[in-house]
């Protein structure tokens, strides 16, 4: 029995891996999304933070205060956009207070963006070069000041 069972873990482990979107080095998918908070994009050319939230994970929503402090600290060299699946009316409550200065909502209404990351879980994290590579990918939670350092 426990063969059986750690033989169907390591395939769906294998699995999950294999449909992973994204790879640490390599290219990032295109954000496709419908619409920004107030319209505000994120500065071209810097580093970002792609953080992909709903309002029902909570440990998303406690992320945000990490996320804006992060926002305030790297202001001048990274973008933090926080990726929704939701309308803006569902979300502007929530989201709106830590909307400042580099932390910019983007509206993923059709999910599009989730899929090409693969997204599995919320909060999850990709920071991604100014040319376009993941450097760094997880739970933003756990992203601290020490490992934006090391990969800006």
């Amino acid at each position: 029995m426990k063969r059986i069972f750690l033989a169907l873990f390591l395939l769906s482990w294998t699995l999950g891996a294999a449909s992973q979107n994204v790879a640490l080095g390599e290219k990032t998918p295109d954000l496709k999304v419908k619409s920004w908070l107030d319209d505000r994009m994120p500065v071209p050319g810097r580093t970002f933070l792609l953080v992909f939230f709903h309002s029902t994970s909570r440990p998303a929503v406690e992320s945000l205060a990490h996320l804006q402090e992060l926002g305030r600290k790297f202001g001048d060299r990274v973008n933090v956009v926080v990726v929704v699946r939701e309308s803006p009316e569902a979300v502007d409550g929530i989201v709106r207070p830590y909307a400042e200065g580099n932390l910019t909502v983007a509206f993923d209404d059709s999910g599009r963006s989730f899929a090409a990351y693969d997204v599995q879980y919320l909060p999850f994290g990709v920071l991604v070069s100014a040319k376009g590579r993941a450097l760094w990918m997880g739970n933003p939670r756990q992203l601290t000041e020490a490992i934006l350092d090391s990969n800006l």
